[in-house]
């Protein structure tokens, strides 16, 4: 069994598609949402240029490599932790 994940603006598309779906409309009649409607969404929701410069970063995964790369450039570590895991990384 193969298990694929989705990407943060596939996890956006969805929500936002979703939502829509829970939601309707403010009036509480229900809303059909046309090809047309869920492109204009597609193109709304989705990353625009330059919206995440965060990913253009040349980010270390490898903690010893990022320690030794930033003694080695004289420049600060930033330690970005996530994921609700242990602290020392054992899950």
């Amino acid at each position: 069994m193969k298990i694929t994940t989705m990407n943060e603006p596939q996890h956006r598309k969805l929500a936002v598609l979703l939502l829509l779906a829970i939601a309707g409309s403010a009036d509480g009649a229900e809303q059909t949402v046309t090809p047309d409607r869920l492109a204009s969404l597609q193109r709304m929701i989705s990353p625009q240029p330059d919206e995440s410069r965060w990913a253009k970063v040349p980010w270390e995964t490898n903690l010893k490599q990022a320690r030794e790369r930033a003694s080695r450039e004289d420049k600060p570590l930033f330690l970005w932790r996530s994921g609700g895991g242990d602290v020392l990384g054992r899950t």
